[in-house]
Order: structure tokens, then C-alpha cells, then sequence
């Protein structure tokens, strides 16, 4: 029978309706989302939106369906606003807090992909309780690299705001991050960290002052000193893609050298 909306369903119902938003989760996961109409994008948003939020779904289920936001979230301004619309910041907000570690990290990067909708900026990655999740995140190279990539990844990009920048330069942890990751010795997670702090030295004021007394500016012009010529590369046996990414690091450097003079 059909289901009606104003009865509660029924277990059976509650499963079948479950199994059929898994199902668009699983078809969407690896279709190219520019291939679908705009009714076929806008309406798949709501039932992979409730998928994340059932608390009866299995880690697979939900992160299949986060997979599936991210990637919708990839096509265009009106697909993000249609996520945030259908409460989707709490809702990937909740994912970011599973136990689950996938989950977890999928939760990360479809928060990412909204990026740069006015309200996840605002409400989001301005307010210093939930940048405070992200940053910790970043820090949690070691245990969960991936998710720390995502993370260290989406505060370079939001950092570009004024006001996360602004947000970002009066956090306590701030310091502690960006020494790490500049320090751990990990070309990805230092080409993020790197982006942050050009990014917090174009804003000027508090942010460059903040990239200056922690250091950062320090360790970029001793960092590039050292490799500017990318001879010393030879002797750490890197690989033709961490010499390209190396580079990439040594130019980043000289850069925030340059802002801060």
C-alpha cells in the first residue's frame, strides 16, 4: 500500500523506505552528477539527507549516502543551496561527530564541498566551537590521516573568508596546528597547513600578526633556505610525485616569506 504520511509507519515501511534512499545513495556514488537533470539532482538531495540522519542505518548506508552529497555537492551553487536548505549543515554536523571513522571523514568532506555557501561560512566554519572540531581533526594526522587531510584542506579553503580568518587567529590551538603540520613531516598535510597561513598573512592585521608570533613565518624561511634549489631532495629518496609536491611546498614558503615583509 501507499504509505501515509500521517500515520506512523510501520517497521516494514521504515525499512523499505530505508532500503530505497540506500539505493539512490548506491547509484550516486559513482555517477557523474552533471549527467543528471536538475529535478533528478534536486530531488535525490532530501531522502540521502534523511539517510545520514536515521538512526537505524548502518555505517555503510549513511556513509554511502554522505559519499553521494559530496559528490552532488560538486556541481554547482543552486545543488548547495539546496543541501543547506534541506538542513543538511546540522546534518552532516552530526556525521563529522560518528564513531565510525569512514563516516566520519565522508562527513568532512561533504561539509567541504559546501564550501563557499554563504551560510556554512557564517554559521559554520565562523563560529569557533564547531572550527574548534576541524582543528582537532587537522591534528589527528597519526590515528586518522585521511580525515586530518580533509580537514586541514577545508580550513585552507574557508580560511579565504575574512571572518573565518578572523575566527581562526583568536583560537588557542591554532598555534599547536600549524606547528605540527608544518613539522610532521608530511608534504600533503604541509602544503595545507601552508595555504592556511598565506591565506591568514593576505588578511593582515591580527591573522599576520598571529602567523608571525607563532612562528610560522620562521619556519617558511628556514624551510625554503634549505630547498630552495630542491638539491637537498636528492638525498630523502623522494619519489617523481613528492619532488613535485616538495616544490610545491618550497614556493608556497618563499610566498609567506615575501607577505611578511
Amino acid at each position: 500500500r501507499l504509505f501515509n504520511k500521517k500515520e506512523k509507519p510501520t517497521d516494514s515501511e521504515k525499512k523499505t523506505l530505508q532500503n530505497a534512499r540506500h539505493c539512490i545513495a548506491k547509484m550516486l556514488v559513482t555517477t557523474n552528477p552533471s549527467l543528471l537533470t536538475i529535478s533528478q539532482r534536486m530531488g535525490s538531495i532530501r531522502p540521502l539527507i534523511q539517510l545520514v540522519r536515521d538512526h537505524e542505518a548502518k555505517d555503510l548506508q549513511q556513509f554511502e549516502a554522505l559519499l553521494s552529497i559530496t559528490n552532488l555537492a560538486s556541481v554547482d551553487d543552486e545543488t548547495k543551496g539546496r543541501i543547506v536548505a534541506e538542513k543538511g549543515i546540522a546534518t552532516l554536523s552530526y556525521a563529522m561527530y560518528s564513531d565510525h571513522e569512514m563516516v566520519r571523514q565522508a562527513g568532512t568532506e561533504a561539509m567541504i564541498n559546501l564550501i563557499p555557501h554563504p551560510t556554512v561560512m557564517e554559521e559554520h566554519f565562523a563560529n569557533d566551537e564547531k572550527l574548534k572540531i576541524w582543528l582537532a581533526f587537522a591534528l589527528d594526522y597519526e590515528e586518522n590521516f585521511e580525515c586530518a587531510r580533509a580537514a586541514a584542506g577545508g580550513i585552507a579553503m574557508a580560511s579565504r573568508d575574512p571572518r573565518v580568518a578572523k575566527t581562526l587567529s583568536a583560537m588557542k590551538n591554532l598555534d599547536e596546528m600549524v606547528n605540527n603540520l608544518m613539522g610532521c613531516g608530511n608534504l600533503e598535510m604541509m602544503h595545507r597547513v601552508l595555504v592556511i597561513v598565506l591565506n591568514m598573512l593576505e588578511q593582515g592585521g591580527e591573522c599576520k600578526k598571529k602567523m608571525i608570533s607563532c612562528g610560522a613565518v620562521a619556519f617558511c624561511s628556514a624551510y625554503a633556505d634549505s630547498y630552495h634549489d630542491g638539491s637537498m631532495a636528492d638525498s630523502l629518496g623522494f619519489s617523481d610525485a613528492d619532488r613535485g609536491a616538495m616544490k610545491v611546498t618550497v614556493e608556497l614558503a618563499k610566498e609567506i616569506v615575501k607577505m611578511q615583509k
